[in-house]
């Protein structure tokens, strides 16, 4: 019994061994398919895009003198084989295509705002070429998109529109930018200080409410017991030389059983007087 288990195990290794190497045979094809498709890609792509570059003076008058600005797509992204972050993370065989910007802005270009979008997102050197081309014109490239009637994105270009001056553009482009992150540091600035100050401003309350609290208590309680004395809602045993003598808490040390039973009547209304008024004052 124990030879059939090693024949069978024996069987068994080489079989894995024999699919590991062939998934290895093929993850390399691939690969190697895969590049040769990117290089196509790019060869495609960098002739197009000097094309663009050898005609953009008589391409961007013809636009003109149609009333228009001249559009140059760069990327069509309603394809398959586009390399995306994900894609790229996850160390997928699925980058067929050529890309001349960087992964991130295709996987986010929902979300992206096209007026910040700058030269920085090229990787490139012909695609840069293009654009500088168009920026040393003193014309603004601008990043943009077209879409399909379903809202789905097909395609980034490059607008170069004679009316916007580069320069002045990015000077605005800057000082919006400048603005932007001088709110969201005053914005951080508040966020982590707000805190602080609410919880040193309920901290302060509580202070002031027993500064306020404890006097009020001493003071009511003890008028309140020497008018209870004066009216003489409790008959006392006791002579008493002063109604100073009955004032709380004095008479809690000297002579408590003079005015014992007033100082029962007197405390709960006192402390309700105090309550209200720390309260209100505090």
């Amino acid at each position: 019994m124990g030879d059939l288990r090693l024949k069978a195990q024996e069987l068994l290794k080489n079989r894995q061994n024999e699919k590991e190497f062939d998934n290895k045979i093929e993850d390399i094809a691939k690969e190697k398919r895969m590049k040769e498709q990117k290089e196509e890609s790019k060869k495609i792509f960098t002739e197009k895009i000097q094309r663009e570059i050898d005609e953009f003076q008589n391409k961007l008058l013809q636009a003109a003198n149609h009333g228009k600005s001249l559009k140059i797509e760069i990327l069509r992204l309603d394809t398959d084989g586009l390399l995306s972050w994900w894609d790229e993370r996850e160390d997928k065989f699925i980058n067929t295509r050529y890309t001349p910007i960087k992964s991130g802005i295709v996987t986010f270009i929902d979300d992206i705002n096209f007026d910040f979008l700058t030269d920085d997102i090229i990787i490139d050197s012909t695609l840069q070429k293009l654009y500088n081309l168009i920026k040393d014109n003193d014309i603004y490239p601008q990043w943009g998109v077209t879409q399909n009637r379903d809202g789905k994105i097909e395609t980034l270009y490059l607008e170069a529109n004679p009316n916007i001056s580069y320069k002045e553009k990015k000077d605005s482009l800057d000082r919006e930018k400048s603005t932007t992150q001088r709110a969201l540091v005053v914005q951080n600035y508040q966020q982590r200080v707000q805190p602080q100050e609410e919880s040193g401003s309920k901290l302060e309350k509580v202070k002031n409410f027993f500064f306020i609290f404890l006097p009020l208590v001493y003071f009511s309680v003890m008028v309140l017991t020497i008018l209870s004395k004066a009216v003489g809602l409790v008959s006392s045993s006791s002579n008493v030389s002063s109604f100073i003598e009955v004032g709380w808490p004095y008479f809690l040390i000297k002579d408590f059983s003079t005015v014992g039973e007033l100082f029962i009547i007197s405390l709960p209304l006192g402390i309700l007087i105090s309550l209200y008024f720390a309260y209100k004052k505090s």
